[in-house]
């Protein structure tokens, strides 16, 4: 069981990672495109929300949502949260995560998927009740609640003169 929490937690790293890397790494600011059905903002209750088929793209990036709710600081205007709702889906490469709901609280500096999250590379699957991704810390949690976290890994095969499992298999066959 702790094996594969701790597997699960890899993969689920893995997908973060890459994109929060790159983000380090370049300090020339790219801009976020956005496209929806609509767009409402509200200056004064300091929100801005767009509505049907969102996507937004940031570098190699993509979000997906129904309805993505950007929370505005009254003071200086700058992003507090972010809640992406409904088919909530973010891909980068063959990395994908998806949910019902996601929310960014920069304050806090964690992601959390709620709502059947799963995250998956290739073949290999990670699923829980809950997913939680601290992006300054390249850490990530994913809880089980009322069910448990399920993981599916799929070995990397391993490249032509390496010592491994076959080699392993050999000494337990003599």
């Amino acid at each position: 069981m702790r094996k594969t929490a701790v597997l699960a937690i890899v993969i689920f790293l893995s997908l973060w990672g890459g994109a929060m890397a790159q983000k380090k790494e370049s300090k020339k600011k790219t801009p976020i495109v956005i496209t929806a059905k609509e767009m409402e903002a509200n200056a004064k209750a300091g929100w801005v929300l767009f509505k049907g088929t969102v996507k937004a793209v940031k570098e190699n990036l993509v979000l997906y949502a129904d309805r993505v709710k950007i929370f505005l600081s009254p003071k200086d205007n700058k992003i507090e949260r972010i809640l992406a709702q409904g088919n909530v889906k973010v891909e980068q490469g063959k990395r994908v995560i998806m949910s019902q709901e996601a929310e960014y609280s920069v304050k806090e500096g964690v992601i959390e998927f709620r709502g059947h999250p799963k995250a998956w590379e290739g073949e290999n699957l990670v699923v829980g009740e809950k997913m939680l991704y601290y992006p300054k810390e390249d850490r990530s949690v994913v809880i089980g609640g009322k069910g448990r976290v399920n993981a599916i890994i799929y070995p990397k095969e391993e490249k032509k003169g390496e010592a491994g499992s076959q080699e392993l298999g050999k000494e337990f066959q003599r």
